[in-house]
């Protein structure tokens, strides 16, 4: 599992946990829900977390 994957499923691991304590202390699955749909979409949008590779430059070598 490369660095991104890890950082993609720690992201929802903390997207879950908050959305868990949202949806326990109003004891509503409907707040659970919106809650983690409104902070992964929130955290997709910000960049943290990406679903695809950035596409990299492609570097030219110089012969020299």
């Amino acid at each position: 599992m490369g660095a991104r994957q890890r950082l993609n499923s720690l992201y929802f691991i903390g997207i879950l946990v908050v959305a868990a304590l949202c949806g326990a202390a109003t004891e509503s699955w409907g707040i659970f829900a919106l809650v983690a749909i409104v902070l992964a979409a929130n955290s997709i949008h910000a960049g943290n977390i990406r679903p695809n590779p950035s596409p990299r430059p492609r570097r030219r070598f110089r012969r020299q």
